[in-house]
């Protein structure tokens, strides 16, 4: 392989047929797993934030590939340059989650939670772990609705929650952990089925070529007939498939989670949009 530019090489090697579209996305993720701190200059607090922004990366690199054009730069500069804008649009993210989530917090302590050992005034002070003792009057309904905005729960949240929820934040912490490595398997799903959806349009296009050829032979024409009808209708129901698959964590995701009836999640759901909606975070 090519030390000075690997991923040229690689891209070089999906271009002659050598590699997939996949095997190309899994190396190249690889390479950016093995280097990112030292080649692309990419530092992190901790491991979980790491592994955090190259799980919000990686379903991006499908779309970062067919969109490179060789004419401009090599494929390692460009995705040096992908993945810096990318590391930037992650950090402000990040920094307008954690902005709307102390916003939150802090607008919660006011109605919802009661602090034994603190003002008001302390309470509003930034710190990392909370420092008085906080009580929760509805803990289910705070703790679901931490769990279905597991995307956006930083780890000092985490350990926010965690005493007011009378938990510990390792507890919390897995439940928040496992609806992430569930999303990740839905996207891996999703990808999956995207694939085969391309490939079988793929495979449509090319019946149809084969047909508008004139082929003498009746019985191939017929053939070819019923394999595109055939592929046509698997492709509409991928298609469907597609359009009703969620990534975020669903209400049975949830309720499997808790150990509860789904129409228990549904309940308290339906429960907390409507305090909500009449402006009642009594909670």
């Amino acid at each position: 392989m090519n030390i000075e530019n690997p991923l040229s090489f690689l891209y070089e090697e999906y271009r002659d047929g050598n590699l997939t579209s996949r095997d190309l996305e899994a190396r190249i993720f690889r390479h950016i797993m093995e280097s990112c701190d030292d080649e692309y200059g990419l530092y992190f607090r901790c491991r979980s934030d790491r592994i955090d922004f190259l799980c919000w990366f990686y379903p991006r690199m499908r779309g970062i590939i067919e969109r490179y054009n060789q004419n401009y730069s090599s494929f390692d500069a460009y995705v040096a340059s992908t993945l810096y804008y990318s590391y930037r649009s992650y950090k402000e993210r990040r920094k307008r989650h954690a902005a709307a989530e102390n916003a939150c917090w802090k607008a919660s302590n006011s109605g919802s939670l009661v602090c034994e050992s603190e003002t008001p005034e302390a309470m509003c002070e930034e710190s990392e772990t909370p420092s008085g003792n906080y009580k929760i009057k509805s803990p289910k309904y705070v703790l679901l609705i931490l769990l279905k905005s597991y995307y956006y729960v930083s780890d000092a949240l985490i350990n926010k929650a965690a005493s007011a929820l009378n938990m510990t934040p390792e507890d919390l912490g897995k439940m928040v952990d496992t609806l992430h490595e569930l999303q990740i398997e839905k996207i891996e799903r999703r990808r999956r089925l995207v694939s085969a959806s391309h490939c079988l349009y793929n495979r449509c296009l090319n019946y149809e070529r084969q047909l508008a050829s004139k082929i003498e032979n009746v019985q191939v024409c017929n053939s070819l007939v019923q394999r595109l009808e055939r592929s046509r209708r698997r492709l509409t129901n991928m298609r469907e498939r597609l359009k009703y698959t969620r990534i975020e964590a669903t209400n049975s995701d949830l309720a499997k989670l808790l150990g509860v009836p789904k129409g228990t999640i549904d309940s308290r759901l339906a429960t907390i949009k409507s305090k909500m909606s009449a402006n009642d975070f009594d909670f």
